[in-house]
């Protein structure tokens, strides 16, 4: 007999880790990264950063529809991972589409996306027919991803530029208004759950990064190991292990289970946590765009404005993203380390702004060493501060059904 869903929180005890099937279902998600990298690297321009985040929301939505389902039911029976095996297909076909997404080749994008909706439509109704204890949950989603689907269905007969337009719309409904308000809605039915989004949500942020070691190295072997692109893929790299170090020396693996366990003022928490961390996607993989074109212009009197504002104001978009996450955890982060992370995003910013006139291996230098610096300031003064957890109260965890 087929496995069926069960709702993980009531047949599991313990930790949870991603499974095999999930870490697989990432490996579509590094394409993905990499196609949206090389948009924004042929559109260094605002629009094209702008087109840039806007196609990055639909993919990471995409990530975390699946993961969130996954994060939701115990299932990894045959049925299931042939449905993941075609979401991972569906979702090659959508990173392909990215680079003609919003110039001319928009359908191929559309089409994808709404296939992928579907399916995580149907998943849900499978659900619903089996997990008969949350049942309101499943079918809030089937109603409002089907929405979203169909909105984004309609805009394939609606011409550019309108088009786009119409998809805004679709990602209000299925991104952000669907999960937002189904979990208000049935917020006392959710039994308390033990959730690996954290978890997943680390994982997507070394996808991210991983573009950053990508670029370094294929950035070095195309200039044939120019010593000036040497130096900057070298400092661009120290630059990026910080960033590493900074986000994943304060992962909070309750962040998540507190949401579901307290009222609405906690899952509004939850939520702003989450979706916060497209921010610091964003910022990432604008990071790998800069770092990749200073390695290129080693060699030139100065990085110019496009691969300059890249680098420089990702990484600023990068720690202002995790100087509001971190704290939206029920771990505090220290003032002192909130007020160096905006120092060192204002100085990033100014880089960015105005360091015309600073070649590619000073401006990477003067960003690596203001980085380490503050990692190393919250290593060695902040220390271990604010990294214990506030435990939740127990008259706030709602009691398994």
């Amino acid at each position: 007999m087929a496995k069926r869903p069960t709702l993980y929180a009531l047949h599991r005890e313990g930790g949870r880790h991603a499974t095999w099937l999930e870490l697989f279902f990432d490996l579509v998600f590094v394409l993905a990264i990499a196609e949206l990298t090389r948009y924004l690297h042929d559109h260094l321009t605002v629009s094209g950063f702008l087109g840039f985040a806007f196609l990055f929301v639909p993919v990471w939505g995409t990530w975390m529809g699946y993961t969130y389902y996954a994060d939701l039911f115990d299932v990894d029976g045959p049925a299931y991972r042939v449905a993941m095996l075609a979401a991972m297909l569906l979702s090659i076909a959508l990173a392909v589409s990215i680079p003609g997404a919003l110039d001319g080749g928009s359908s191929g994008f559309a089409a994808a996306y709404v296939a992928l909706r579907m399916l995580l439509v149907g998943l849900y109704a499978w659900a619903w027919r089996h997990a008969r204890e949350i049942r309101p949950l499943c079918a809030r989603y089937v109603v409002g991803f089907s929405a979203g689907a169909l909105v984004w269905g309609v805009s394939l007969l609606v011409p550019e530029p309108a088009r786009y337009g119409v998809w805004i719309l679709g990602i209000a409904v299925i991104e952000i208004a669907t999960p937002f308000f189904t979990q208000l809605t049935v917020l006392e039915e959710l039994p308390f759950q033990i959730s690996h989004l954290p978890e997943r949500l680390g994982l997507f942020t070394i996808i991210v990064l991983g573009e950053s070691i990508v670029v370094t190295g294929l950035g070095v072997a195309d200039t044939k190991w120019a010593v000036g692109s040497v130096i900057v893929a070298a400092l661009g790299f120290a630059a990026v292990g910080c960033l590493w170090w900074l986000y994943f020396d304060r992962v909070d693996e309750s962040a998540v289970e507190r949401a579901y366990a307290g009222g609405v003022r906690e899952l509004l928490i939850g939520f702003a946590w989450a979706y916060g961390h497209l921010l610091v996607y964003v910022g990432l993989a604008a990071t790998a765009v800069g770092i990749e074109l200073a390695i290129e212009e080693a060699t030139h009197a100065a990085l110019v404005g496009g691969p300059r504002v890249a680098l420089c104001g990702g990484v600023a978009l990068y720690l202002l993203a995790i100087t509001i996450v971190h704290p939206l955890s029920p771990q505090q982060l220290p003032k002192s380390a909130l007020v160096a992370r905006l120092a060192v995003a204002t100085f990033a910013l100014v880089l960015a702004l105005a360091g015309s006139a600073l070649s590619p291996p000073l401006l990477v230098g003067l960003l690596a060493v203001a980085l380490a610096g503050l990692t190393a300031f919250e290593v060695a003064w902040v220390g271990q501060r604010g990294k214990e957890p506030r435990l939740l109260p127990p008259e706030n965890k709602r009691k398994e059904s």
